[in-house]
């Protein structure tokens, strides 16, 4: 038997016996939780209720602040939109990390809209 046959054999081994101790364990521990979360499943869901009702009050607490700031930071960005608008350039604004984009671009007054074509075919 070679050094590398060895080895692997050794390494095939102590997997073995990892798994044959790890796997009982770990189904006695899913066990244990799965049985305490279920007993406790109304001390689990009061202090959910608990701690929606905290952040509930919070909010309802400091709306007018949260308005304020939203309507700064809205001001903000329209200041910056029309800067750019004014001079010529393209605004790209994506929000929630690209699921909502929008773009604008300032079209000249002498420049007209592309005609439409009417004969566009349907799909079946």
């Amino acid at each position: 038997m070679s050094f590398k046959e060895w080895i692997k054999t050794l390494g095939i081994f102590y997997f073995l016996l990892l798994a044959i101790i790890s796997v009982p364990i770990l189904l006695t521990f899913t066990v244990i939780s799965i049985k305490t979360i279920w007993e406790l499943r109304y001390w689990i869901l009061g202090g959910v209720v608990c701690l929606f009702s905290i952040a509930f009050y919070f909010l309802y607490k400091h709306r007018k602040r949260y308005k304020e700031e939203l309507r700064k930071n809205k001001e903000e960005i329209l200041e910056v939109v029309e800067k750019a608008l004014s001079s010529g350039h393209e605004v790209n604004i994506s929000f929630m990390g690209g699921m909502l984009k929008i773009s604008c671009k300032k079209i000249d007054a002498n420049k007209s809209l592309p005609a439409s074509n009417k004969n566009v075919p349907l799909l079946p």
